[in-house]
Order: structure tokens, then C-alpha cells, then sequence
């Protein structure tokens, strides 16, 4: 009887002995953290303008209007302007800015404005913006894109007119009042928007 129970005793023994073994295998570990910062470069523009907004507006005036752009960043950037504006008649309707409704006749022109030789440095697009033709580097400033805007001197004015005679005196007399419906007493908003963007996303952005 005792020799029948060596063989399952031999096998326990065994089964012990490679998880003795294996309990006591160690692997050598090293674990090592680097952090790697990354700086941003600043970006950052600066818009002047140099205007004057009158009081007394008449036709055939032209005014002062300068507009720069200075890059006052450590990022190269592009630059476009465009200028949308709006009329209001004294008696609060909307004007369409033009002379006898010709696109060509516009009542605040300006084509007139345009500093000459601009063409050299800005380029008006499809989209109605006026592109910056150079990359702007840091603390670079644009030309500026206007020099002034002129109040086209073909403007017209609304009046009512009403005339009385004297038979007598053999005379008559015709009065003209504005009805507030035409340019004089009128208010005009321009609002200029300007837009910059590091120079290397500008194609893809603005598809330009």
C-alpha cells in the first residue's frame, strides 16, 4: 500500500516546486517622465484710424479718412478691409446710396477716396473686401487703403414746392421746403470691418 502512493506524492511535490518557482520570478522596471512645453508666439494687431465726423456734410465735400493696421504680434498676418454702408433720411427711411439708382453714381464714392497707387498694395475681391497684397510681418504697418470720402455733388434733395402770386404786385412766389425723404438731413453709418489671420491660414480661411 504505501509504494501504490509515491507516484501521486512525486506529483505534488513537483506541482510545489514550480510555484515555488514561479512566485519568485522578478522583472527589473524603470519608468521615466519628461515634460516638453511648447510656447505659443503672441498675436495681437492694432487698427488706427484717423477721421473726423462732420457736422455739416454737403455735397462736392470731400473728408479726411486714414485706416492702418499694424501687426503687433510675433505671428506673420493678412489683412482685408470692406466697407458696408447705410443711409437713413431725416424722417428715419433707408436711401440707397445712389444717384438716380445708378450703381455707377454712388452717393458716398469711394473710387475718389482710393489713395492713389493703391493698387499696388490692396486688391478689391468678389467678396467685397479690399486684400492686403503683402504679409504683414511683426510690428509692419499697412498703407493705409483710403485717404479720404467724398459726398458725390450730384446728390439730390427732396422738396416740396408751393407757389402764391400777387395780381396785383403782378408777382409770384414759390417756396421749397425739404420733406426729410431725400440726402439733406439725412445720416450716413459706414462701418468698416477689418480682419487679419496668421498668414499661412489665409488661403484655406478666406479662400483668397
Amino acid at each position: 500500500m504505501k509504494i501504490k502512493n509515491k507516484k501521486p506524492l512525486i506529483a505534488l511535490a513537483l506541482v510545489a516546486f514550480i510555484g515555488t518557482v514561479l512566485g519568485t520570478v522578478a522583472y527589473y522596471t524603470n519608468t521615466a517622465t519628461f515634460s516638453n512645453i511648447f510656447k505659443t508666439k503672441p498675436y495681437s494687431t492694432e487698427v488706427t484710424e484717423h477721421f473726423e465726423s462732420p457736422e455739416d456734410w454737403t455735397p462736392g465735400t470731400t473728408t479726411d479718412k486714414t485706416i492702418t493696421v499694424k501687426n503687433t504680434g510675433e505671428v506673420d498676418v493678412a489683412v482685408r478691409v470692406k466697407f458696408e454702408g447705410s443711409w437713413q433720411s431725416a424722417k428715419g427711411t433707408a436711401l440707397d446710396g445712389k444717384v438716380n439708382g445708378s450703381e455707377e453714381a454712388a452717393i458716398l464714392n469711394f473710387a475718389e477716396g482710393i489713395v492713389e497707387g493703391t493698387n499696388e498694395n490692396w486688391e478689391k475681391k468678389e467678396d467685397g473686401y479690399y486684400y492686403y497684397k503683402k504679409t504683414l510681418a511683426p510690428q509692419g504697418t499697412t498703407e493705409t487703403l483710403l485717404e479720404s470720402v467724398t459726398f458725390n455733388k450730384n446728390a439730390p434733395a427732396s422738396e416740396s414746392c408751393s407757389t402764391s402770386s400777387d395780381e396785383g404786385a403782378h408777382t409770384s412766389t414759390t417756396t421749397c421746403t425739404s420733406d426729410g425723404t431725400g440726402y439733406d438731413g439725412a445720416t450716413y453709418t459706414l462701418k468698416v470691418t477689418i480682419e487679419t489671420i496668421q498668414a499661412d491660414a489665409k488661403d484655406e480661411v478666406w479662400n483668397s
